[in-house]
């Protein structure tokens, strides 16, 4: 910027129409007074995006889910608290699967694209492991990305004796019902299935698509043990769980029950 003081008498438009045909393209000639209005339209504008973000931030959590479509895809709460950008969410579930209450907020950058995400989270505590993760709404699909952490699940995946789900760096995207990618890793905790075979530990596996569903080849910790997870865009799930190496007296008990 290159100011100039016009000497008494001077035409200033005159002066400015002289100046302007010697400039190079992109660069131009204005009087004080559009510079003073431009500097004041910028501040106003500034003063209109803090207000919008003020009255943003204030907008109820549940409101965001709702519009978000995220309800319609199988993140559901008993209660959800808070705003937008600090909300909880009270006995969260992602299909039937219990996700317990969460710390939820919505993720601004996305947004811009036309896509919304919730990034959830619970913090270690003396019960066990944190959470967290992010799950995206889009068109026609769900995603959930980067889970890292551990969610009881008590009976919800009955009779399998899991007690647990352990995800690392784990996520799933679907689309109009079929699974287009999955990533990482889960580790079913489990429990004894009983007097006659104490079994514990876990099983794991690297998740993956197939035939459009989520497909989680799984083995255990002494190698006998099997499971194969599938889970379809609908939220219906089947496992194939199978024990190997048994000794007959073992085996005989179960097949007797």
């Amino acid at each position: 910027r290159i100011d100039l003081r016009l000497a008494p008498g001077a035409d200033r438009d005159q002066l400015r129409a002289a100046i302007q045909e010697r400039l190079p393209a992109g660069v131009h000639v204005a009087t004080l007074d559009a510079v003073e209005e431009s500097g004041a339209n910028l501040s106003r504008a500034y003063r209109v995006n803090l207000n919008v973000l003020a009255l943003v931030a204030l907008v109820p959590l549940r409101l965001a889910l709702g519009l978000s479509g995220l309800g319609d895809r199988g993140l559901s709460a008993r209660e959800v608290l808070g705003t937008v950008w600090s909300g909880r969410l009270v006995a969260a579930n992602v299909g039937s699967l219990p996700l317990g209450d969460l710390d939820a907020a919505l993720q601004p950058l996305p947004l811009l694209g036309g896509e919304a995400v919730v990034a959830i989270s619970r913090p270690a505590d003396a019960r066990g492991e944190g959470f967290a993760a992010r799950i995206a709404s889009r068109s026609g699909g769900v995603a959930i990305s980067d889970a890292s952490g551990q969610l009881p699940v008590g009976g919800a995946m009955a009779p399998l004796p899991v007690s647990a789900i352990a995800f690392s760096n784990f996520s799933a995207e679907f689309v109009d019902g079929k699974c287009r990618s999955a990533s990482g890793d889960l580790r079913l905790i489990l429990t004894p299935l009983g007097a006659q075979l104490p079994l514990s530990g876990a099983m794991s596996g690297k998740a993956r698509c197939s035939k459009g569903a989520l497909y989680v080849p799984m083995t255990g910790p002494t190698g006998m043990e099997r499971l194969i997870v599938r889970i379809e865009g609908d939220g219906r799930w089947r496992s194939d769980f199978t024990l190997a190496g048994l000794p007959p007296e073992i085996t005989a008990p179960l097949f007797e029950a």
